[in-house]
């Protein structure tokens, strides 16, 4: 559980938000109109989808572009039907196919699940699923990325079927400060 305690700058009396996150203490100024820092978590869709072909986005989120919040990634997971294997890549500032970004409600982001295809970005966190790990999870991973209005490119969850084709369900876990 992390403790989270809103303070204020001692120069100009915008709000940070202090939080321990394992066992480090995080200060952030935040925007002082929505100084929430509240969790979202986002799904490509409220059922299992198939993946046929390598490099296919199953899950997108980038900024509005209006609010001033950034994205504190905490954790992804992905489950698959456990009858085909996958190569699963967390990647940031790729170009989408066909996307359609939609705003969630309460978030500076915005989420796309209709994208075909993205080439380039990086990738910054790889698993595999399959047969006999038809759920994985990563947590922890915000200690090097943080997106915001100024970052270039989505962040995708891309999966590459390697063994049949397959049913996927993935998820994205934030913190917005």
């Amino acid at each position: 559980m992390a403790l989270r305690n809103y303070v204020t700058h001692p120069d100009d009396d915008s709000p940070l938000v202090a939080h321990v996150v394992n066992g480090a203490l995080q200060v952030q100024e935040v925007n002082p109109t929505n100084a929430s820092g509240a969790p979202f978590s986002a799904r490509n869709s409220g059922a299992f989808v198939d993946v046929t072909s390598a490099g296919t986005p199953i899950l997108s989120l980038q900024h509005d572009g209006v609010g001033s919040l950034s994205m504190l990634l905490r954790q992804l997971e992905l489950y698959c039907d456990g009858k085909g294997i996958a190569a699963v890549d967390l990647v940031h500032g790729g170009t989408l196919t066909g996307p359609s970004f939609s705003p969630i409600t309460g978030s500076d982001f915005e989420l796309d699940t209709a994208a075909t295809a993205i080439t380039g970005g990086t990738v910054i966190a790889s698993m595999f699923v399959g047969r006999d790990t038809t759920g994985r999870l990563i947590t922890n991973v915000n200690s090097a990325l943080q997106i915001d209005s100024g970052s270039v490119g989505p962040l995708s969850i891309v999966v590459s079927p390697i063994d049949g084709n397959l049913k996927v369900l993935g998820t994205v876990s934030w913190l917005e400060i």
